[in-house]
């Protein structure tokens, strides 16, 4: 088995699970599209690296997704608005058994008996996750909410005028604090 010290999360990632070596060191198990690779970094780990790699963090994504959806329990966060990647926790990223789900792969779910779902993913694999159903649907309505609001805002940011029939001179006067337009 061959074990990456670093994993840059891409459109094929679907699933990071929690995963112990042969001494009980914790580590991860991805699905990345057909494969399953091992990282030697806690799954709630490679999130912040990958969020930290674009100028952000998971305390930082965290903090925006609330700001957008209100105070919410174990945000969603978004790792790539342009490949439209958005990962969810399945408990508190601070836990060990956290597990992170790329919801823009999940096809469908099926509730289990004992309090959990399986989720069939896009490239036809199944993961079982320790979530009830309401729970389930929860975490994924709340990151697509996210992915609508961070879609909704970027495209109010987007205000583009070509043709400027004003321009200014903004300078500050020497005996004044504000500066001024001219």
């Amino acid at each position: 088995m061959v074990i990456l010290e670093k994993y840059v999360i891409t459109t094929e990632t679907s699933i990071l699970f929690p995963y112990y070596d042969a001494c009980g060191k914790l580590m991860s198990m991805i699905l990345e599209g057909d494969q399953i690779v091992f990282v030697d970094s806690r799954p709630t780990d490679i999130i912040d690296y990958n969020l930290r790699r674009v100028g952000s963090s998971l305390k930082g994504a965290a903090e925006g997704a609330d700001e957008l959806l209100g105070r919410t329990f174990m945000s969603p966060v978004s790792l790539s608005k342009t490949h439209q990647i958005y990962m969810t926790p399945t408990c508190s990223p601070k836990a060990d058994a956290c597990i992170w789900l790329a919801v823009g792969h999940v096809d469908t779910y099926v509730c289990n008996s004992g309090g959990t779902v399986s989720v069939r993913l896009r490239n036809g694999s199944v993961a079982e996750l320790p979530l009830s159903p309401y729970q389930f649907r929860e975490r994924v309505r709340q990151a697509c909410t996210l992915q609508y609001s961070i879609e909704t805002n970027t495209r109010q940011a987007m205000k583009v005028k070509e043709d400027y029939t004003q321009s200014y001179i903004l300078k500050k006067p020497e005996k004044g604090m504000n500066y001024e337009g001219e």
